[in-house]
This record gives structure tokens, C-alpha cells and sequence, in this order.
């Protein structure tokens, strides 16, 4: 009996030992979303977006910004946001989804095919309200990205 207890002894004592470092790993669910932030109901209003902007935007050196043009955001066939951003030159057409919170649209941006230099990229916008959007778009190809805003027609 006495080398049994000994051994008894020491099996637990390498099962507590194996049990602790598996149970100290195991972690509960996350408290937020990716950001830590609570997941309730979304804040915002993607219906926001929708309508037609006047915008002002920084380009690249030379390109004698701030421009201004407008852009009308309409939901696309697939459920995302389209917009068509029209300037004085080539316009562009802007496609892309709102964030869960529905306060943040980004996508991809593209002017057509046919314009002579056409520019593509992606951009973001965050709805400011009913009244105002800012944001930023950048083209492929540039290290740095363009602010631009918006307010309501």
C-alpha cells in the first residue's frame, strides 16, 4: 500500500499540473467586435448616404483643386451603394458597402474605359448626419490618399 499511495500522489499531481496551463488557454468570447466595441444594434442610417451631394475634394499638385462636382449615391442591384461622381471632366463610378454600424461606406472607384487616362482606386466616406459626408479617396498607383466632403443638395 505504500507504493501506492505515493503513486497516486504523483498522478495527481502531473494531472493538476497537465489540467492548469489547457485550462488557463481556454478564453471566454470576445466583449466587443473587432475594435472591443459592444455589437448592438447599428448606430447609424445607411439611408443616409443616399441622394445627390455637392462635393469638394484635394487632388494631386497641378490639378487646380479644390475641385467641386457632384455625387448621387443610389443603392445598387446587388444591395451595395452605387454613386457616379460627375465632374467637369470624366466622371466616375463609385460602388462599395456600408460598415455594420451603417455610418462608413467604402468600395472601389473607376472612371469608364473610354476616358483617355482612366483613373481607378478606392475611397471611403462617413456620413456626418443627414446633411454632411468626408471622407478620403485615393488612386492606385499614389501613396496618398485625397480628402474630400460633401453636403447635401
Amino acid at each position: 500500500m505504500r507504493l501506492t499511495v505515493p503513486i497516486l500522489r504523483h498522478a495527481l499531481a502531473l494531472f493538476l499540473l497537465a489540467a492548469v496551463p489547457v485550462q488557463a488557454q481556454v478564453s471566454g468570447p470576445p466583449a466587443g467586435g473587432p475594435t472591443g466595441q459592444f455589437l448592438g444594434p447599428p448606430t447609424g442610417n445607411a439611408g443616409n448616404f443616399l441622394g445627390v451631394w455637392s462635393l469638394t475634394w484635394e487632388g494631386p499638385m497641378g490639378t487646380n483643386c479644390p475641385c467641386r462636382g457632384t455625387l448621387t449615391i443610389f443603392v445598387g442591384g446587388n444591395g451595395d451603394l452605387t454613386g457616379t461622381w460627375k465632374t467637369n471632366g470624366t466622371g466616375a463610378t463609385l460602388t462599395g458597402s456600408v460598415g455594420y454600424n451603417q455610418d462608413v461606406w467604402t468600395g472601389r472607384f473607376a472612371q469608364p474605359d473610354d476616358a483617355d487616362f482612366p483613373i481607378r482606386g478606392h475611397f471611403r466616406l462617413e456620413s456626418r448626419g443627414e446633411r454632411s459626408l468626408t471622407g478620403s479617396y485615393q488612386p492606385d498607383g499614389t501613396a496618398i490618399p485625397f480628402s474630400w466632403s460633401g453636403t447635401r443638395m
